[in-house]
């Protein structure tokens, strides 16, 4: 059986759905699939598409061109089923499918739309993507929350969903023995941007500067609000605690999160939150926001701490808290570990993905 499966994003990565889908991808080597996307990569299996104004509409145009062309290469490359990326960045399918469609819902336009204020106006797509699980035959979301608004928001049949949280490669993430901490040290990694919330943690260091003079935030990512937030580190005084680090490639990740002793994860919500996952793997401590994802992962006061998005007082006490604290570090260390190693790895995940995308 031959699956093709349908992406906006692929390898090169552009966000959280390509880094997702090259990883299943890969460890899927006994499984024959191909993969339609527009980006440029040799990989095994991999066809490049070129929908028309693709640079400009992104996924609608690759939505266009999937619902002009998909029974061509059903019939070109003798698919027996399909599986398409859905949510913000992926695709719509307008028609239904002459074969078994498996959509895989990262997260919704409704969370796009309705926890990001400036974003309101994208609740526009949400039509369409209640047609287009509507016109699957199973769908696979990567959280309970997701899957929670396609049920209650969308009026999706329940009983054609499944969750299935991404994994994460524990021999990849790892604690390193032979790597000393910063002290007091904090790390932020992802885009710089609204959704992620980095505006709040770095409102909220003022708050814990007063209390520990000497705390480091280093900031890795690139975005479109990294000259606001340089100004507000510079009016407020503390160019000395906080970092900016541009983006750390892959290569390098494990090791940051083993320099720091807290990750934050300061997001306004997350359709899944794979650098809280990937930091509990490397046995470092968390504090992530009381958001969609973000709170099944961490366990407040167990694996790590939650707190209210947007409290910055409350932020900036649980950071210094946690510093100030290397038994609490170290608890947080060993049962966030404990947490991936049993709910997370990849070795279990790929194993359940697998029967859906091919045997369901």
């Amino acid at each position: 059986m031959t699956l093709g499966i349908f992406t906006d994003d692929y390898f090169p990565y552009i966000g959280g759905m390509g880094r997702y889908l090259h990883e299943v991808t890969r460890r899927l080597p006994q499984h024959k699939f191909a993969v339609f996307s527009p980006c440029v990569n040799q990989l095994p299996g991999h066809t490049q598409v070129t929908p028309f104004l693709h640079d400009h509409l992104r996924n609608v145009s690759y939505s266009i061109w999937l619902q002009r062309n998909l029974d061509r290469f059903i019939d070109r490359c003798n698919l027996d089923r399909i599986n398409i990326q859905c949510g913000p960045g992926g695709l719509f399918l307008f028609n239904r499918a002459k074969l078994p469609v498996i959509a895989i819902c990262y997260h919704t336009w409704w969370q796009q739309s309705h926890y990001i204020r400036a974003q309101f106006w994208k609740k526009i797509f949400i039509p369409f993507e209640i047609l287009t699980y509507r016109r699957s035959d199973r769908i696979i979301c990567i959280s309970e929350d997701s899957r929670n608004i396609l049920v209650d928001k969308y009026r999706i049949n329940a009983s054609k969903t499944v969750v299935i949280n991404p994994g994460v490669d524990t021999q990849y993430f790892y604690p390193l023995e032979d790597v000393e901490k910063i002290p007091n040290s904090l790390l932020y990694v992802g885009r710089v941007d609204k959704r992620k919330g980095v505006d709040f943690l770095i409102k909220a260091m003022p708050h814990a500067v007063r209390q520990k003079p000497d705390i480091k935030l280093f900031v890795g990512g690139v975005g479109k609000h990294l000259t606001a937030l340089k100004a507000f580190v510079r009016s407020n005084g503390i160019e000395k605690n906080v970092n900016f680090l541009g983006f750390i490639p892959d290569e390098t990740l494990n090791l940051w999160y083993n320099k720091v002793q807290c990750v934050v994860i300061p997001s306004v919500f997350e359709g899944f939150g794979l650098t809280a996952v990937e930091a509990m793997a490397a046995g470092t401590s968390v504090i992530c926001t009381e958001v969609d994802s973000l709170k099944h992962i961490v366990i407040d006061g167990q694996s790590g701490f939650i707190v209210p998005y947007n409290d910055t007082a409350t932020l900036g006490a649980k950071i210094v808290a946690l510093l100030s604290d290397p038994h609490l570090q170290q608890r947080f260390s060993v049962k966030g570990r404990q947490r991936v190693q049993s709910l997370y790895n990849w070795d279990v995940v790929v194993g359940e993905l697998a029967k859906e995308l091919f045997d369901s």
